[in-house]
């Protein structure tokens, strides 16, 4: 999706989320329910997610509604650098999704489950993008900005889907020469639609920058200790009290070619190094004598102004395997990487080449390097990247997860060695594979209970697998959560077991449902009965309204839910409950990648 042409965009985002499914303490991820805790005490659950507010649980009110705002498109790029004449120039983004984590305790997982996605307005320049399948994020880079100190607000992270030419895109041009050039390139029989990829940095919470200032630490916690305070006062005070995030955008509009990944870069990969100053994995692609580097994961900013690190001028050196020199194809400038960089071209920057050195450096490796000699990062020339980074399935199933590798972004054939490392001995896997013909490996999952597992991809003979396991910024990764069967198919179906064993799972965790159906009043629920259905059923999963919005319904759930459904009409009794929790203390340890993930959630 690097070459030309593409379109950029640049705005915010708001993030709603429900926070309390992030603790351990108050919620497991294994049985997907809080369905140990007594039914009498349900609004016990939801005072106690107001109170883990001074904790951490900075959005207990929370929608999982993630919406753009202020978006709007920045500029294009035909191939003559970025220009911002073009009529679609201007024109608004428009999205909204439900942010999801496939593994809720941590931050490696988040997903976008949206419908459509609009650039332009109806009756003019407009991409109209029927959704094909979710926003997928990778790469969290949690040292891209040491000056916003509150919870994720140190970190960015890559957001990636793809929109099929089949599934209803459409390219509105009129007189948008950018929009005209796109148009024409999705012709090609190799295109197969446009790919997405923004960048999601500086998260604000609590509508406060300040929050996030830690010049002085004590002032800091104050500032965050008030806000929190504010915050529940609000809660205890009823009615609806979303309290979202927001972060700032940068964005790319590409073409999505045959072979190429859906949900994260498939680009020839220059990881970052080890010790290198917080500069984050980078990606590039040549194209004849053209070098497009996507540095908007990158450089970190130094400040809440946002003002780039100054790492000086930057060489772009083709190296051999023992690390010697090979050619040198160009340098960076600061004002190639700085803050109006930046936001003009969404961290693209764009590199002429000598042919030869490109020629060089077709099958040699990248790396970026600052002047004194400093790595910053260098590419890994395999890649084994997953079809399906997040994976769902029901206790008792077997799925085929399926990667695809690449060497220097293009697929690779047969023989290639991939060593695939599970996070957990209850699952089964192949622990090394050879792609096939197609440049493909694939292994079982077995759901054989109620688990979130993480698998790491190292392709290559000799591979060595990470002991930290994922480094999100190095390896490739996917997660599968099986969701258990709890034995509710013996159940009768009861409202006090649909209620008890079902419904009071969201109806304690997900205050803000009560503004559209109480999920303890049985008259409600059953009234509702074919909409629940629909929104329920496994085949709409990918939409927007699905429910519930964390995906965690268990088959036997459903099933008794249905059976409920499908009854007679219930009584009017209403029933209702949860239990209390406490928030475990933070580690004063230097925190693991594992443990990272986690504070990302306020854990």
């Amino acid at each position: 999706m690097l070459e030309t042409p593409h379109i950029l965009f640049r705005g915010k985002v708001a993030w709603d989320p429900i926070t309390t499914n992030n603790y351990t303490t108050m919620y497991d991820e294994a049985s997907a329910s809080w369905a140990q805790i007594p039914a009498e005490t349900a609004q016990v659950f939801r005072d106690e997610a107001i109170t883990a507010v001074e904790n951490g649980n900075w959005n207990p009110g929370g929608t999982h509604r993630s919406t753009f705002f202020d978006t709007q498109i920045s500029g294009v790029d035909t191939g003559g650098g970025v220009a911002t004449g073009d009529p679609f120039v201007g024109a608004p983004v428009g999205f909204q999704g439900m942010l999801v984590d496939c593994e809720p305790y941590g931050a490696f997982s988040s997903q976008l489950f949206f419908d459509t996605l609009s650039l332009g307005i109806a009756g003019g320049c407009r991409i109209y993008a029927p959704r094909t399948t979710r926003f997928t994020a990778r790469y969290i880079n949690f040292r891209r900005n040491g000056a916003n100190r509150m919870i994720a607000g140190v970190a960015s992270v890559i957001w990636q889907t793809a929109f099929a030419k089949s599934d209803g895109l459409e390219i509105d041009a009129f007189d948008s020469p950018a929009l005209q050039a796109l148009a024409k390139a999705i012709e090609d029989p190799d295109v197969l639609g446009l790919t997405v990829r923004w960048n999601s940095y500086f998260t604000v919470y609590y509508d406060d920058p300040s929050l996030g200032d830690a010049s002085d630490p004590v002032k800091q916690k104050q500032r965050q200790a008030a806000s929190a305070a504010e915050l529940q006062a609000k809660l205890r005070g009823g009615g609806f009290q979303p309290n979202p995030a927001r972060s700032d955008v940068v964005g790319v509009v590409g073409l999505w070619r045959k072979g190429e990944p859906i949900h994260e870069p498939g680009d020839r990969a220059l990881l970052s190094s080890e010790g290198a100053t917080a500069f984050g994995t980078a990606f590039a692609r040549i194209d004849g004598d053209t070098l497009t580097l996507d540095l908007g994961n990158s450089v970190s900013e130094v400040d809440q102004a946002l003002t780039k690190q100054n790492l000086g001028q930057i060489d772009v050196v083709v190296r051999d395997a023992s690390g010697n020199d090979l050619a040198t194809l160009g340098s960076l400038a600061y004002a190639d990487y700085d803050k109006a960089a930046y936001e003009s071209a969404s961290g693209l920057v764009t590199l002429k080449l000598d042919p030869a050195a490109a020629k060089v450096a077709a099958d040699a490796d990248l790396c970026l390097r600052q002047s004194n000699g400093t790595v910053l990062a260098t590419e890994a020339a395999l890649r084994a990247i997953p079809l399906t980074p997040n994976l769902y399935l029901d206790q008792g199933d077997t799925t085929t997860a399926v990667a695809q590798v690449y060497s220097r972004g293009v697929p690779v054939g047969a023989g290639v060695p991939v060593t695939i490392a599970a996070s957990a001995s209850s699952v089964t896997v192949t622990s090394v594979s050879d792609t096939d013909a197609n440049g493909q490996v694939s292994f079982d999952v077995i759901g054989s209970q109620g688990q979130v597992n993480g698998f790491v991809f190292v392709p290559g003979p000799d591979a060595e697998v990470p002991l930290g396991g994922i480094d999100p910024q190095v390896t490739t990764y996917m997660y599968a959560r099986t969701l258990p069967d709890n034995g509710l198919d013996r159940a009768p179906a009861t409202w006090a077991n649909v209620y008890n064993q079902v419904l009071i799972n969201w109806y304690a965790m997900a205050p803000c449902m009560d503004n559209w159906l109480r999920l303890d009043d049985p008259a409600q629920v059953y009234s509702y009965g074919p909409m629940l259905k629909t929104l329920t059923d496994p085949a709409n999963f990918e939409l927007f309204r699905y429910m519930p919005v964390v995906r965690d319904m268990t088959a036997d759930s459903r099933r008794l839910l249905y059976r409920f459904l499908d009854g007679p009409a219930p009584g009017a009794t209403k029933v209702a409950a949860m239990a209390t929790a406490t928030l475990a203390a933070e580690p004063t340890h230097e925190l693991t990648n594992a443990e990272l993930s986690r504070a990302m959630r306020g854990n």
